[in-house]
């Protein structure tokens, strides 16, 4: 009987299958709001109001709902022209290897020239290292960390060098430290968007306003079928709508579950950062002696 059914005589029957297997995969992906709310995201009702020039906010508000790439590019164009240097508190929670990590918590120094980050953890949150420098070029590529653990720490003289991107390094975050920072950030949305719609998967809608620990932005959602090199069925990023930043991103996978979160709050940007913020001893951390 079944066979009968969807045999080829029955086309009609055969594309209701198929619509209903396309709606079944749109709901997996979609859940009842654009963006989960909390005590970090809240949503906003109407049109945002605020600092922004109203050409800056058409534009950004247009292209929300018409163009995502086109919006990222636009808030690429303004990062490169506008910012050299800013500090913050950064907030993640990742999923790897199918397990959702504790929340962790960290103080961020950021300088784009020489690429420069220092985190700092909060204690309560801490993983393996509780302090990390990296600066593109020194010490081969590698960044110093600086072991939670005091008796590790003794052990290890202070600190230890470690690959970035290294296998040791992924077993704990998805991000490697050297992908860190608004502009990568961008860059790396960009590149998914961009293959994408090159191969006509991307799903992209606009999410509607938010208030992002005290910021206003604009909230744009996209949806990927699963493949390998997806990095999440919904991801939704949330740009401040003043700065024109990524302040915020959620990722689901295709179970629905969250896959990530980062959070960029209380934001200090160009506040003249220079090279020797970034030793490790202006980072309390100790190098080795040789």
């Amino acid at each position: 009987m079944l066979k009968r059914i969807l045999g080829p005589t029955n086309r009609k029957v055969r594309l209701y299958v198929g619509l209903l297997l396309v709606g079944l995969f749109c709901i997996q992906c979609t859940q009842t709001e654009a963006f989960r709310t909390s005590e970090f995201v809240q949503a906003i009702d109407g049109r945002l109001v605020g600092k922004t020039s109203s050409d800056v906010l058409n534009t950004v508000e247009r292209l929300a709902r018409t163009d995502h790439v086109a919006l990222l590019e636009y808030c690429v164009d303004h990062y490169q022209a506008s910012y050299r240097d800013y500090t913050c508190q950064f907030i993640k929670q990742e999923r790897i290897s199918g397990t959702l990590g504790k929340e962790q918590c960290m103080a961020v120094k950021f300088m784009e020239r020489p690429f420069s980050v220092a985190l700092a953890w909060t204690p309560e949150t801490a993983p393996m290292g509780d302090r990390v420098l990296y600066v593109e070029g020194a010490n081969g590529n590698q960044m110093r960390v600086r072991p939670t653990n005091g008796i590790l720490r003794a052990l290890a003289g202070g600190s230890v060098l470690r690959q970035p991107d290294g296998a040791e390094a992924m077993r704990s975050t998805l991000r490697p430290v050297n992908q860190f920072g608004f502009r990568r950030s961008l860059e790396n949305l960009l590149s998914v968007y961009r293959q994408a719609r090159q191969r006509g998967d991307s799903k992209e809608s606009f999410g509607g306003y938010a208030d992002v620990a005290g910021r206003k932005a604009v909230a744009l959602v996209r949806l990927l079928p699963p493949k390998d090199d997806y990095p999440a069925c919904k991801t939704v990023v949330f740009i401040d709508v003043e700065t024109l930043l990524p302040i915020c991103l959620e990722g689901y996978d295709w179970d629905g579950r969250l896959s990530c979160f980062y959070l960029y709050r209380d934001v200090k940007l160009n506040v003249g950062l220079a090279e020797a913020d970034f030793l490790p001893e202006a980072n309390g951390i100790t190098v080795p002696a040789k």
